[in-house]
Parts: structure tokens; C-alpha cells; sequence
């Protein structure tokens, strides 16, 4: 039994080998331009499309196109559909599957590029659209998806309800479903001519559902698309060879034991090897061209270089006294961690004093007064009660966790928002967003919130926390001080008399801005991207519970409400009380919800605002550009959505016009937002969240570009600079990356560096083809075969 497994495994790295031959090479002949399209493909596209069709007719049947950003991987894919169309009508459909904010790039891309008498049908498989079953799809030329639907449809094909369809389609013949009841995507029946995986990286995490569904879905042919293949390790290669069906390596364990675990051994031999068969199996399956890779020997794109410079600030006084002070703290924290041997099980709390620190170099606000619990103003009984609703299983996995990030903005959250029943965490500033009317997903008619992982309902009503779990099922893990009675008295630490603000993990901070505790993220945007190194991917696991609501909740929500009122009645002796003045976080909240909410929470910043030394510099920065070139066009990119908040203040004191573009925002206004940017010549300032702005945007208009605070995750940035160096920009386009030195932001820097350096090191595409050009028996060899 072992012998033939071993004979297999064999077999499908002798295949995989094969598919080397002639790689890397620039090909004699070249596809023209498919007869139905109305654009003519630049060389290396035409390079692409041969390259991809090889792909498609070779034993592979498919493969990944990870061509630096801008250089027109849609329309190749696009070449791709038109060259290579099926001549079976029952299996003829291409299905797409990309981040919702490119369905409509993708419908604008194949109206603009395949002629009108060719036109191809294509179906939005999204919100109400969802009301059909493969049988209409497959009669579509082009069926367009979101990672969001597929994974909502993931979540019902392992539900008990669907496998009690199945059970009665396999012992009764003649049961039909109705089509909402079918299963559209992922359905026995459903096999697609194609599959395009657009912005593959957002299935690299193997453990979460949409990376799952992805392999689980069926096709004669697979493509992957995306400008960064990997971010953080080596490790997000596999979902993507999962996905592909790439034998022996879309199985974890052989993956991981000839990859994954000899990359980061200790040994350097070991490290080599294993990054020698990377790179050839990037090699064999992937094409991918840098804006400055060379065709016919001259570079296939010819628009204006990009110049980085790093501008260094300094802080003023009173941000230096706040800086050195949050540094000193977080220190002797880091300090005591270690010193108890709990890095580990404090490691989400390790990566909020870092987060604290980043947003030190910013802006103090971000510190101060624009954090806010997701939980706050819900009865202390209420968060207690609902914790202790969580089904075995669900109170079992958060148990086995020591740390949490948020699915959402992956940021670290130590005391994160958990969702009842299915009991999956998420940051309180995503769920702010999630829970928000003119966000949430429409089905049936009906506005839902859904939980990010498992795409079950969320209840604004129906959350707890963290902490308040913990003070139910494991009170060991925190400080005695945090513990309550059982009967749901509060220990203080959410007293609103208390002399400073309350942070959402019930510590203090002063009027003064010194930190007597470290608050919980409430800012990033909510756009999925990595910060980490590439080790904190398997915190989120994918689990789900049918745990019920018990009615007894709402029993004793009202008996708290009542005693709550009585306490009240009896404080105010009758004199009313006047309305506590509102946070700036909870105008913020407040302000997602309207234009004129949103107006009030400007004001409240105006009046409030203070400057700090990045804002002062970015101000001056677009002051000397307009003064250099007054029809230059600049990105202003942030991590903090706050951050954009606190720039609008003195853009509009001096009356500089801008437009905004962030994941709080709807998709009509964001594409608003863009056509005035890219058509009015009076608007010519633009402030992106690097998250929701990183992908997919053609803002090629602008030339200068401001990174107001730098990224874990370089690739990133990078992503984030090509929404402007991009065909057909006609200027140079420079960055401006605006840095405080000697803080947490140079040590960014340098784990930027290296990161790059790994990264680097395994899309090497000189490297790449050298070792292509290796014999058959060096090439076994190196895959251990001999």
C-alpha cells in the first residue's frame, strides 16, 4: 500500500516536471489577438495569452498569471475566454470570482473589449442575483461572483439541512428542489468550463471558508490571478496550488513536509533546496512580468519610472513626551511577559502596544478619543448571560486560542467582539461597520448583517466579549481584579465616573494623554489584507455551532433594564439629568450612518483638533506640489480611516479640494469618488484607505502618491503605489513616504526589508529560469526522487 502511494506521489511530480520543458522561454509564435475582441494585446500580452493557452492544453490545465500590477491581467484573462471557448453548450460558462468592488470593473472590461455582434452573456451571481440555479447559469457565457457569495454558499453545502437534500436525492430519484434550494456554485451538478480566481491572494489563508470553497469548486480549466502570489511566507502558496488541483502538492502534508517546514529550518542547505523546488514550481505553473521585464529586448512597459523618497518628520514636543512615555510602558509590559515566559499567550496583546505605538507617530487622537467597544452601553448581566449561550464546541475553540485577529482588518484585538451563537470573533470597529444599515448585504429584501467567517447572521444585540467569556468559562485567564461575582455585578472597570476617558479594555487614560492602559483598535479599515509575518494565519479556525438563542436572555435583559431604572430614578431624585456630551468615537460611529452625521463629527474634529507633525508635513507637501505643478493629482494613503479624518480638517480650512475613498463608504459613492478624481481637473487630491484602495482601483491620473504611515506587509504599500504607476500614466510618479525616525516606524522598515528579501528570493524570475533549464535527473533529484 505504502509502495503504490509512493508510486503515485512519483507519477505526479514526474507530470509536474514535465510541464518545465521550454518554460521561462519567450516563445517564437505568438497568439494574435483573438478576431472577436476590439483591442489589439500588447507583445507581452500576446506572450501571456500563448502562454495561457499552453497551460489550459497541457497537463496542468491551468495556472497562475501574476503579472506586476498595471500590466493588464484582466485583459489577458479576458484574451484567454475569447481564444479558448467551448464547443460543448452544457458546459460552456467561465466563472469569475473577485473581490465585489471589481464586478463592475470586470462587466466594463468585457463590454469595452469584445466586439458587440460577439457580445458575451455574463450573469452578477451577487445579492439578489443569487435567486437561480446552475441549470439558468449555465447558459451564461460569463457567470461573475464575489468571494462573499462563495462563501455563504460554502457554509449551507456543510450544513446538516443540505445533506439531508442529498440524503433524500439518493434514496428517491424522483425528488427535484426547488432552485433557491440548490446549490448554484458548488452543487454536485455544477461543473464549469473555466474558473478565474481574480486577487487570488485573498484565498492564501488555507484555513479560512472562501480559501476552502475555492478548491471545493469544480472546472475542466483553473486560473489564478494576482499581483502578489505571496505576501508573508511561503506557506500562502499552497491554497493557490490546492485550488489548481496541482498534484502531490495540494496536499497540505506533502506541501509542508517538502516545502513549507524545510523554507524556514535551521540548516542552510535545507532552506535552499526547499527554495530551489519553489522556485520551479513557480516555474511550471506561474507567468509573471515586471513593469521592467524585457521582450524583444526592450522593456514591455514604457511609462515614466517611480521614484521613492522617504521624508522624515519630527515630532513636536508634547507628541515626543507622548511617544517616549507609550515606549516606556510598553516596554517594561514586554518586559514582564517575558520574564513569566507568556509571550506566546500574550501575543495579541504584544501586537496592540506595537499598534499603539504606530498610531503614537501619527496623530495623538488615535490613541485618545477615537477608540470605542463594540459592546459598550449593553448590560453588563446581558454580555455575561450571552456568554454563557455559546454552544460546547463553540466555548471549546475559543478556549484552544491564547490570541485573536480580526477577520475583518486582521488586526491583533485582545478582548475581540464574539458573535452569538456561531461564536466567531471579529474587532469592535469592524462590527460597527458590519452591523451598519447602509452596509449590510440585501437577500430576499431583507438588509442582513453577516458574520465575516461564516456568513451566518449577525445581531447587533446578539454580541459579547471576550473578557466576558472568559469571566464565564475560563476566569484563570484574567486578573483577579476582572472577575465578578456570578450574579453579574460589574468590578468597575466600565465606571463612567471615572476621572479619565475608559478605554475598551477597562483601563484609564488621563487628561493629559499619558497612558495608563493600552485600548483596542477601533480604526482600520475593513478591506481583508495581512500585517503579520506570516505565523499568525491559523488563529481564526473554521468551526460553526447551531447553538440556540434561549428566550430566557431577553427575560433577564428586562429585569436588568427595570433594575437599572429604579437605580437612575432613585440617583436623580426626580431632577432630570442632562445628556453626557457625545465621544468623538461615538460620533464617529454615528457619522457612517448619514451626511449629516457625518458633517457633525467634522465639526466636533475641527473644534477639537490639534495638529501633528505628519498632518503639518503632508499639508506642506500638497502646498508645494500645487505651487511646482498645479494639475498634479495626489493619493493620500492610511492604514487609520481616523487618521484620513483628522487630514480633512485643514485640507478644508484652506480650502484644498479632495475626495475620499474608504471601506465605510458605499459602492456608488466610492465609484462617485473616483470619476470625480479622474475627470474634474479641480479635484486633485484623493485620501484612500490602504485597505479598501490597495487593489483594483486605475487612478493612473494621479502622480504623486503620500504613504502617511508605513505597512507590515510591504506588498501592500506597493499595491497601493500602482493604483497611480500604471498604463498609461504619462508623468513620473513619485512617493512620498512620510516616516518619524527613530521610532516603532524604522523598525517597520527594516521587517519591510526583509520580507521583501523572502518574498523576493521565491518569485525570482532569473532564478526561476535558471533552474527550469536543470536536467530531468538534477530535477529529480531535487525533488528527492532519486
Amino acid at each position: 500500500m505504502a509502495n503504490s502511494r509512493l508510486r503515485k506521489l512519483k507519477h505526479a511530480i514526474e507530470k509536474l516536471l514535465e510541464n518545465i520543458k521550454d518554460h521561462g522561454e519567450v516563445p517564437a509564435e505568438r497568439e494574435a489577438t483573438p478576431a472577436i475582441m476590439t483591442c489589439v494585446l500588447k507583445e507581452y500580452q500576446k506572450i501571456g495569452l500563448t502562454w495561457l493557452l499552453k497551460m489550459e492544453r497541457g497537463n496542468v490545465k491551468g495556472g497562475i498569471l501574476a503579472d506586476e500590477m498595471g500590466l493588464g491581467k484582466t485583459v489577458q484573462a479576458l484574451a484567454l475566454v475569447c481564444a479558448n471557448r467551448s464547443a460543448d453548450p452544457l458546459c460552456k460558462t467561465t466563472l469569475i470570482v473577485a473581490p465585489v468592488a471589481l464586478m463592475r470593473q470586470w462587466e466594463k472590461e468585457i463590454e469595452r473589449h469584445v466586439h458587440a455582434r460577439h457580445r458575451l452573456s455574463v450573469y452578477l451571481y451577487h445579492g439578489s442575483g443569487t435567486n437561480v440555479d446552475f441549470s439558468r447559469l449555465r447558459t451564461y457565457d460569463i457567470v461573475l461572483t464575489t468571494f462573499g457569495t462563495l462563501t455563504s454558499e460554502y457554509k449551507k453545502k456543510e450544513s446538516r439541512r443540505e445533506s439531508s437534500y442529498v440524503q433524500r436525492e439518493l434514496n428517491n430519484p424522483n425528488f427535484h428542489r426547488k432552485a433557491k434550494e440548490k446549490l448554484a456554485l458548488l452543487g454536485r451538478e455544477c461543473m464549469w468550463y473555466r474558473i478565474i480566481i481574480d486577487e487570488a491572494h485573498n484565498i492564501k489563508n488555507r484555513n479560512t471558508k472562501a480559501s476552502k470553497a475555492a478548491a471545493d469548486l469544480q472546472a475542466r480549466y483553473r486560473l489564478c490571478m494576482t499581483g502578489t502570489p505571496m505576501m508573508n511566507s511561503v506557506d500562502e502558496l499552497y491554497p493557490l496550488l490546492r485550488f489548481l488541483h496541482v498534484a502531490p502538492y495540494r496536499e497540505w502534508s506533502k506541501f509542508n513536509s517538502d516545502i513549507g517546514k524545510p523554507v524556514k529550518h535551521s540548516n542552510a542547505y535545507t532552506r535552499n533546496q526547499a527554495m530551489n523546488r519553489v522556485q520551479i514550481l513557480l516555474g511550471s505553473m506561474m507567468c509573471r512580468r515586471l513593469k521592467t521585464s524585457k521582450v524583444d529586448g526592450k522593456e514591455i512597459c514604457t511609462i515614466p519610472p517611480k521614484h521613492t523618497e522617504t521624508t522624515n518628520v519630527k515630532f513636536s514636543d508634547a507628541e515626543h513626551e507622548l511617544y517616549k512615555a507609550l515606549e516606556t510602558k510598553s516596554q517594561l509590559q514586554m518586559n514582564r511577559f517575558i520574564e513569566k515566559g507568556s509571550v506566546a499567550a500574550n501575543y495579541a496583546n504584544v501586537l496592540v502596544l506595537l499598534l499603539r505605538l504606530r498610531q503614537a507617530c501619527c496623530h495623538p487622537h488615535l490613541i485618545k478619543d477615537l477608540s470605542q467597544p463594540a459592546t459598550e452601553g449593553i448590560d453588563e448581566g446581558d454580555l455575561l448571560e450571552r456568554a454563557r449561550m455559546l454552544d460546547e464546541s463553540v466555548i471549546n475553540r475559543l478556549q484552544s486560542f491564547d490570541s485573536f485577529e480580526c477577520p475583518v482588518c486582521l488586526e491583533a484585538d485582545p478582548n475581540p467582539t464574539i458573535i452569538i451563537p456561531c461564536g466567531h470573533t471579529v474587532c469592535g470597529a469592524c462590527v460597527q461597520k458590519l452591523v451598519d444599515a447602509a452596509r449590510q448585504e440585501v437577500n430576499e429584501g431583507v438588509r442582513t448583517a453577516k458574520c465575516p467567517q461564516c456568513r451566518g447572521e449577525l445581531h447587533s444585540k446578539l454580541i459579547t466579549d471576550y473578557r466576558h467569556f472568559c469571566k464565564i468559562h475560563c476566569p484563570e485567564r484574567l486578573d483577579p481584579s476582572e472577575v465578578d461575582n456570578e450574579d453579574g455585578s460589574d468590578d468597575g472597570s466600565y465606571d463612567s465616573d471615572s476621572d479619565g476617558d475608559i478605554s475598551d479594555d477597562g483601563e484609564e487614560i488621563n487628561e493629559k494623554g499619558d497612558l495608563a492602559g493600552f485600548v483596542v483598535s477601533d480604526d482600520e479599515d475593513d478591506t481583508v489584507d495581512d500585517f503579520d509575518d506570516g505565523e499568525k494565519s491559523d488563529f481564526i479556525k473554521e468551526e460553526e455551532s447551531g447553538a440556540a438563542i434561549p428566550p430566557k436572555s431577553k427575560a433577564k435583559s428586562e429585569k436588568n433594564s427595570r433594575s437599572r431604572k429604579g437605580e437612575d430614578k432613585g440617583k436623580s431624585k426626580g431632577k432630570a439629568r442632562a445628556e453626557p456630551k457625545k465621544t468623538l468615537a461615538q460620533l464617529k460611529k454615528e457619522s457612517l450612518r448619514s451626511k449629516a452625521a457625518k458633517k457633525k463629527y467634522l465639526r466636533r474634529l475641527e473644534k477639537d483638533y490639534v495638529p501633528s507633525a505628519k498632518i503639518e508635513k503632508t499639508v506642506e507637501l500638497l502646498a508645494s506640489i500645487a505651487e511646482n505643478d498645479p494639475t498634479e493629482k495626489t493619493l493620500i494613503f492610511s492604514q487609520f480611516t481616523s487618521l484620513l479624518d483628522l487630514i480633512e480638517v485643514p485640507l478644508s480650512q484652506q480650502k484644498i479640494r479632495y475626495q475620499r475613498y474608504d471601506g465605510s463608504m458605499k459602492m456608488d459613492e466610492r465609484a462617485d469618488a473616483v470619476s470625480a478624481f479622474m475627470d474634474d481637473p479641480n479635484e486633485n487630491v484623493m485620501l484612500v484607505s490602504l485597505k479598501a484602495g490597495n487593489a483594483g482601483l486605475n487612478l493612473w491620473k494621479a502622480s504623486q502618491v503620500i504613504i502617511l504611515d508605513p505597512f507590515w506587509n510591504p506588498f501592500i504599500e506597493d499595491q497601493a503605489v500602482d493604483r497611480a504607476h500604471r498604463m498609461p500614466q504619462p508623468r513620473e510618479v513619485t512617493v512620498h513616504r512620510v516616516l518619524v525616525p527613530e521610532t516603532i516606524e524604522d523598525r517597520i522598515c527594516v521587517l519591510q526589508d526583509k520580507k521583501r528579501e523572502i518574498i523576493g528570493a521565491a518569485l525570482d524570475e532569473q532564478a526561476s529560469k535558471s533552474l527550469t533549464r536543470l536536467n530531468v535527473r538534477e530535477l529529480r533529484y531535487l525533488f528527492g526522487m532519486n
